[in-house]
């Protein structure tokens, strides 16, 4: 009972209706401001004049007014370069040349532009028909033909959103419980609250409520942001009037992500309490970049996205310290054989039930030491050896 009674004194600790409301509201206008920025930027700015001397098709490039003149007011045009006219443009024995008053940063998108439209002009000369000039400008296709009916009809596009979407949430899920274990452990030691702590509950029961309550209030900020991303996608995309995004997930699918990554975080929380419970003073102590370790599962399994099926993504989504990230990323991408997601779930169980025990020992030595730090041989035998740590 007091496990589960500081698990919710935790959740509340970091759980506020104001910050999740206020948080909400500066993230709505975030979305906003970035979904109107495009088009009032495009009313301010101003397009470029460019005087066009050359004849045949125009230059199409946002941002420039393009205009075609005779070969007659060269002269008049090259005057008023810098005021009137941003830039000339002229053909001289089948080079283009681009003429300005002075060097300016908008200067590198024109002759990227111009690059592309000469060429075009190029092509459009041979002696060519229709067919022939149509197959040099456009790229061919590409017709992709599965086996598996089943994976005929993947939304390509969802499957990417899905893989970033995943990363960006359990790194914000990490570094949450991050930030609230670091702080609030490292507080509670600095402050001498553990020691009235100790009196009234054991420090199985203190580390375990912890991580219990702060891995609850993680994943349902993940499960937030996760929610409001996809309802702000879909409706940038309702209102300019294309199809909304379809993620490729089935109810299985949640419901698996849902498991996997709510248990990495408790093993993920579950070093982080315990490493943050042998750092003395946070802000001298040289071990508080070991804190970022659980990020590199994170960072691997993001290497691997490219080759979902390959050797190397099926290892980490078995292997326990990876699979909480790697299986939810493999399984947007590619179906997942039944018995390697049991036996990686069953991994991943035995290792955190393993793992919150000896961190636990951690916890206990770190959390009862004042005014320096245990020795890395001290942390490795509590983590390791069970009948040392009780002797000590």
């Amino acid at each position: 009972m007091n496990l589960w009674t500081i698990a919710v004194f935790e959740f509340k600790r970091y759980f506020k209706w104001k910050q999740e409301i206020i948080s909400l509201v500066l993230m709505l206008v975030g979305f906003g401001f970035s979904f109107a920025w495009p088009m009032l930027k495009s009313v301010l700015d101003k397009d470029y004049q460019v005087a066009v001397f050359a004849e045949g098709v125009m230059p199409k490039l946002e941002g420039f007014q393009f205009s075609q003149l005779g070969n007659q007011g060269q002269e008049n045009v090259m005057k008023n370069l810098g005021s009137t006219w941003h830039a000339v443009i002229t053909i001289d024995k089948g080079q283009v040349q681009l003429t300005v008053k002075e060097k300016a940063s908008w200067q590198g998108k024109l002759k990227t532009g111009l690059k592309s439209w000469q060429q075009q002009r190029l092509i459009a000369a041979l002696p060519l028909d229709d067919a022939q000039r149509k197959s040099i400008t456009e790229l061919p296709e590409v017709l992709v033909r599965t086996l598996k009916q089943e994976n005929q009809d993947d939304n390509e596009r969802g499957r990417d959103l899905l893989s970033g979407a995943l990363l960006f949430l359990l790194i914000m899920g990490i570094f949450s419980g991050f930030g609230y274990l670091f702080t609030g452990i490292t507080s509670e030691k600095q402050n001498r609250v553990t020691e009235q702590l100790l009196t009234l509950i054991s420090p199985a029961q203190w580390i375990q409520g912890k991580i219990l309550g702060i891995s609850l209030f993680c994943l349902k900020t993940m499960l937030t942001y996760g929610l409001i991303f996809f309802v702000v996608i879909n409706g940038i995309a309702a209102f300019n009037g294309k199809s909304g995004l379809d993620l490729p997930l089935s109810v299985w699918d949640v419901v698996s992500d849902i498991v996997f990554i709510g248990l990495g975080l408790l093993l993920v929380n579950t070093f982080m309490a315990a490493f943050a419970a042998t750092i003395d003073d946070p802000n001298h102590s040289s071990r508080s970049i070991m804190m970022f370790l659980p990020a590199v599962p994170v960072a691997l399994a993001y290497s691997g996205i490219d080759n979902a099926e390959g050797m190397m993504m099926q290892v980490m989504s078995i292997f326990p310290l990876t699979s909480f990230a790697a299986m939810p990323l493999r399984m947007a991408h590619t179906v997942v054989p039944l018995w390697q997601w049991a036996l990686a779930l069953s991994l991943l169980i035995a290792c955190l039930w393993w793992f919150k025990s000896a961190a636990t020992r951690v916890f206990t030595l770190g959390i009862r030491m004042y005014g320096k730090e245990p020795t890395w041989t001290q942390m490795l035998e509590a983590f390791l050896f069970p009948v040392k740590s009780q002797k000590n």
